[in-house]
């Protein structure tokens, strides 16, 4: 969360008006994409992420990153593959259809509200035959806000379960080999997981940005990531 916290501040000191720069709206922001992208959680790990608009205010999000988890010296190389539909929509697109008797709102579209449902595939093998296999629900929701011009911040929660390999426990009152006790087991959390983040997004150019993005959750360590969006 601090880590959140820290760019989100950043954030607010580096944000500058660059209106019209690029020739865009300030909240046309780009939904169809392709992004490269380097993480740090528990080891290093790469990301590739692919956006497409489709009709209305709906996109498709497909994503997939692979890294290393480490378990008692042991090593397991962890692949996650996702795909969600989202839709979005302005701020003041939502509020302005409100009204109180003959009092009506008038708000710019400031901001986008955006949500993303779908599922998330998980694998995890190492070199000593150990590999498995689950999916989950994965479903993400939150802000984006800023200049598509230049600086863009989003706020997000991500709402899934977590696939752990933790090492397997005796049962109670039970006696287990050495064998049994150092074997390595793969759960969910037993609740969903809750992963909280922030993205600073600068359009460079009309097709190209830098992206750094920081996360944190109840289950996993904070993860930092930094990469390159292709707009389309």
């Amino acid at each position: 969360m601090k880590n959140i916290k820290f760019f989100a501040l950043l954030f607010s000191f580096i944000v500058v008006a660059e209106e019209g720069r690029l020739e865009r709206e300030p909240n046309s922001y780009r939904y169809s994409s392709l992004g490269l992208y380097a993480f740090k959680a528990e080891d290093s790990g790469l990301e590739g992420k692919v956006s497409l608009s489709l009709p209305g205010p709906l996109y498709l999000v497909a994503e997939a990153k692979a890294d290393g988890v480490d378990v008692d010296n042991e090593e397991y190389d962890k692949f996650t593959k996702a795909i969600r539909i989202g839709a979005h929509v302005g701020i003041g697109d939502v509020l302005n259809s409100v009204s109180v008797g003959d009092v009506s709102l008038q708000i710019e579209n400031f901001m986008d509200v955006f949500l993303e449902v779908g599922i998330k595939a998980t694998d995890i093998d190492s070199q000593l035959d150990f590999s498995e296999s689950d999916t989950q629900a994965n479903v993400i929701t939150g802000i984006r806000f800023g200049d598509s011009n230049g600086w863009e911040g989003k706020i997000f929660i991500d709402f899934s379960k977590e696939t752990e390999v933790v090492q397997q426990e005796c049962p109670v009152n039970l006696v287990c080999t050495a064998f049994e006790t150092s074997q390595v087991t793969y759960v969910l959390d037993d609740e969903t997981d809750q992963k909280f983040g922030f993205t600073a997004t600068y359009n460079a150019s009309k097709r190209g940005a830098l992206v750094i993005e920081t996360s944190t959750s109840k289950v996993s360590d904070g993860v930092i990531k930094i990469g390159y969006q292709f707009n389309f």
